[in-house]
């Protein structure tokens, strides 16, 4: 099997779920992964032969996929804000609107604290006074990229799932970022006791009701894990009450709550955080035009 037959085979695995430019991007990506071989290289040497080891991996990739098992759990890792980070099963596939959250955090956090921008060696362990919390980490996503794009801000995890810690915990020992993840159940008031006082909270909460389940892609539905996604009907908003609870004891004043939201939710989660006090509210549209972010303060 050479580069091109191998892009063929998994082209044709993939066209039964997805279209058929989705499928040579995919078909590309694990090929580039196999070989270790750029997109340029694969299509100027279509003939070049994959070795036995190689071969088989595609072909059980191959079967993978075509069980619609996304990419990223197959290949075993994403990327996300520059950083190229482990998944499996355990934690949620990182996507573009996470990212533009994160980016949303980071320009705020540089204009308004950009002394903590800049580190150099000696200061490998040093921080000041910014500190910050991501509820749900996952992977260690959000968490991560933000330490590594302030390097001097403190920053923890927390998550329920000590599946999922494993993962975000070697994501910070495979990237060299230090963030300190725990394992907490956030909606167990007297657990999140245990967490510290922050500037910024972040969270990517589970906010899908599970009504939405029918209509939701079959391969997120079947292979993320469902912990990080569903909330109950008759509760939606269950993760965002109890972070603007523990805001109101554990945010520093003047601290900042950003939150990645439903994109049908986006009018009653503000109405939340206005009910419990909080002074501004911000949603905001992500890439596609959709309610997606959320940031809270005062």
């Amino acid at each position: 099997m050479n580069y091109g037959s191998a892009l063929m085979t998994l082209r044709e695995r993939l066209a039964g779920s997805y279209e058929p430019s989705e499928a040579s991007a995919i078909a590309t990506l694990v090929l580039e992964a196999v070989t270790g071989d750029d997109r340029g290289v694969l299509g100027l040497h279509a003939d070049r032969q994959l070795t036995p080891e190689q071969q088989v991996l595609v072909l059980a990739h191959a079967e993978r996929l075509a069980a619609e098992e996304p990419v990223q759990y197959v290949l075993g890792e994403a990327w996300f804000y520059g950083l190229r980070l482990y998944v499996d099963r355990a934690v949620l596939i990182p996507r573009p609107e996470t990212e533009e959250l994160v980016d949303w955090i980071v320009r705020d956090l540089r204009s308004a604290y950009p002394a903590l921008v800049e580190k150099g060696p000696e200061d490998a362990d040093r921080t000041d006074l910014l500190k910050i919390l991501d509820v749900g980490t996952g992977s260690g996503c959000i968490a991560l990229a933000l330490k590594s794009a302030i390097p001097r801000a403190e920053v923890w995890g927390c998550d329920v799932s000590e599946i999922a810690l494993n993962v975000a915990r070697r994501n910070g020992s495979d990237t060299g970022i230090r963030v300190d993840f725990q394992g907490i159940d956030f909606l167990d008031e007297a657990q999140r006791k245990q967490l510290p006082s922050v500037d910024v909270l972040v969270s990517n909460p589970p906010y899908i009701p599970w009504s939405d389940k029918e209509n939701m892609h079959g391969n997120v539905v079947r292979y993320e894990p469902h912990s990080a996604l569903f909330v109950p009907n008759d509760d939606a908003l269950i993760f965002y009450r109890a972070i603007a609870r523990f805001a109101h004891k554990r945010l520093h004043s003047k601290g900042t709550i950003y939150l990645e939201i439903h994109e049908e939710l986006g009018g009653a989660v503000e109405e939340l955080f206005r009910s419990e006090g909080f002074g501004t509210v911000e949603v905001r549209k992500d890439m596609q035009g959709k309610d997606r972010m959320v940031k809270v303060t005062g």
